[in-house]
């Protein structure tokens, strides 16, 4: 999968703001879920399902600690 200048940004900003790994996956999902301006929507689609992939079992996690 190829990242887009705009991802990389974010990602880069969100890793040197030091947040929760579960944090920013849910932030970057919201965000690329909401982009209907720079993010085609098979491609939105697409990168929203595989991060609540990785979001689910983290969730899970979270909440029986």
């Amino acid at each position: 999968m190829t990242i887009t200048p705009q991802e990389e940004n974010m990602i880069k900003a969100l890793r040197a703001a030091a947040l929760p790994p579960l944090f920013v996956l849910i932030r970057i999902r919201n965000d690329i879920a909401n982009d209907t301006i720079n993010v085609e929507e098979g491609r939105r689609d697409a990168v929203v399902k595989t991060l609540e992939k990785y979001i689910a079992p983290l969730w899970e996690d979270y909440y029986k600690a």
